[in-house]
């Protein structure tokens, strides 16, 4: 007997996978499983890596990130939201994101910066100075015409790519899962 075949959200906790399919609207079967070699160049150079994206991004397209939240709750301990974040100046798209926070880790003001989008996540970690690693759990590919701002002018069988990520302390403690999702740019980002 084979064993059973890996599925795209099995990383994810609870909570952030019950949020992403049925609040976000993003069903399980909507996610391939994908290797990092098998990630088109562009995207394993934004993804492929053990930073977070707000420092990936911001470098990459050399401006800083402002949150866009289009829909968040808190459930128990965990806070959950999904977001695009834009490039500023401007107003481009360059990530489709849905997380959930450990609360209980933050201190009262710092949820509060968190809740009200004052920054990505990442870039609110670094301006609390908070120690933290970031390590991807699995890459995946997902129908672009589910998440319509990263879809505009494709191809309806075109495919975003992105990853799950664990932020956590140094000591181990998780602060945070992310599901981070690349707009379709250059073709080199959709499969053919």
């Amino acid at each position: 007997m084979s064993a059973p075949e890996k599925r795209a959200l099995d990383p994810l906790p609870d909570s952030l996978r019950s949020f992403l399919e049925k609040s976000c609207g993003l069903p399980a079967k909507a996610f391939r499983s994908v290797t990092a070699p098998d990630l088109p160049e562009s995207a394993r150079h934004l993804l492929a890596h053990d930073r977070d994206m707000t420092s990936t991004l911001s470098r990459h397209h050399g401006g800083s990130l402002r949150v866009d939240i289009l829909r968040q709750e808190t459930r128990d301990e965990t806070y959950l939201r999904e977001v695009y974040l834009r490039l500023q100046p401007g107003d481009t798209v360059v990530e489709y994101g849905v997380i959930a926070i450990s609360w209980k880790l933050f201190t009262e003001q710092q949820r509060e910066a968190i809740g009200r989008g004052s920054g990505p996540l990442g870039g609110l970690l670094h301006e609390f100075r908070v120690p933290f690693t970031c390590s991807p759990a699995a890459f995946f590919a997902v129908a672009a015409n589910l998440i319509p701002r990263l879809s505009t002018g494709r191809r309806e069988d075109a495919e975003c790519y992105g990853r799950y990520a664990r932020l956590a302390t140094p000591a181990g403690a998780i602060l945070a899962w992310v599901v981070e999702i690349l707009p379709l740019a250059p073709a080199t980002l959709c499969l053919p």
